[in-house]
């Protein structure tokens, strides 16, 4: 790779799960900013620079990004949260005629990335293994996806379309026991009955959702990078503890079947850069839950399995080249990894 130790990057979310461990996985190697909506994030303290900008869905987002991006000399943006991918990726060619380059997949492949429904239809169409489901665009249509899904014989979950994260993902169990839920579970417990699904949504605008099986099997979440249209890592992470949808502990594992299967996903999507899956296990095989065509946040993990991600993302946005096979090479399969709060004080 080329030395770049004087190359601007821009890491986007500073408050942003993720943002503490990307932004020093990238410290020391380039001059790294960040940018949010709020000025008090960690993002603000790591940094060497900090600004904010509008939401990422806000009309004045890219114009307010923008005039930032020309005054601090910003040479590359590594975006971190969905809700910006669309709209910077509008602007790709345009800012690098200008100088600043993205790491960032194409419009039309983030449109389906993005969505929940087109993309397990777009994958369903190719031919790939997913989990029982159906996309329902209002009331009645979800009831009858939960009689042809069965609900009263398994569980199922449902969650919006475009979303990210954990939000709007429910589980649908009849047999749960709201007793213990209430007594022995956090707040936060996702479980609830058909009835009260079909009661919460009854009291809002209904959003198309993805209804699906509950799989019960281990969880993964796999750091992928293409660059040039190859696929030249795939690091399956296995969830051995999560905390409101993050990883929290974890093992690095070379699990071949988790692989090939992320292949199969990777060749029937157009996709650029760091790429995010999470599957999950059913009966012996894995399964797609949904992908972030992006950086993730735990992908810092890999830094003690030999790998950093931020790092090789960068260099994919500069158009570096890169040894892949040596990199392949020295992942610590196996590695162990846990995460855990640590305090930052400020003014």
């Amino acid at each position: 790779m080329d030395n770049l130790s004087k190359t601007h990057i821009l890491v986007t979310g500073g408050g942003a799960p993720g943002a503490a461990g990307i932004i020093g996985a990238l410290k020391g190697k380039f001059k790294v900013s960040s940018c949010d909506q709020n000025p008090r994030v960690i993002g603000s303290e790591l940094a060497d620079d900090f600004f904010t900008v509008p939401h990422g869905s806000n009309s004045n987002y890219l114009s307010v990004l923008k005039e930032k991006l020309k005054e601090k000399k910003v040479d590359l943006i590594l975006p971190i949260t969905t809700a910006e991918l669309i709209p910077l990726s509008t602007q790709k060619e345009a800012w690098k005629a200008e100088g600043i380059d993205l790491v960032i997949s194409t419009q039309n492949s983030l449109d389906i990335a993005n969505n929940k429904g087109k993309l397990y239809n777009h994958l369903s169409h190719a031919g790939l293994s997913l989990p029982n489901y159906r996309i329902v665009h209002d009331l009645k249509s979800f009831d009858q996806a939960l009689d042809q899904l069965h609900v009263d014989d398994k569980a199922l979950i449902f969650k919006p379309c475009v979303a990210n994260g954990s939000r709007g993902f429910r589980i649908i169990d009849n047999k749960v026991n709201s007793y213990d839920l209430w007594l022995n579970q956090k707040p936060n417990a996702a479980y609830l009955s058909r009835q009260q699904s079909l009661d919460l949504l009854s009291k809002g605008p209904f959003v198309p959702l993805l209804v699906s099986d509950y799989l019960e099997g281990d969880e993964y979440s796999v750091d992928c990078m293409i660059q040039d249209e190859r696929v030249e890592l795939i690091i399956p992470r296995k969830r051995v503890k999560i905390n409101n949808g993050i990883s929290v502990e974890g093992i690095i594992e070379k699990n071949e079947e988790v692989i090939e299967y992320c292949k199969q996903v990777l060749k029937r999507l157009n996709l650029n850069g760091p790429i995010g899956i999470q599957l999950k296990y059913s009966k012996g095989k894995p399964y797609l839950l949904e992908i972030n065509p992006r950086l993730q946040g735990t992908s810092v993990a890999c830094l003690g399995a030999g790998i950093n991600l931020p790092l090789l993302s960068a260099h994919i946005g500069l158009g570096s080249s890169i040894d892949w096979e040596a990199q392949r090479k020295k992942i610590k399969w196996g590695t162990h990894f846990y995460r855990m709060y640590q305090e930052v004080f400020s003014d």
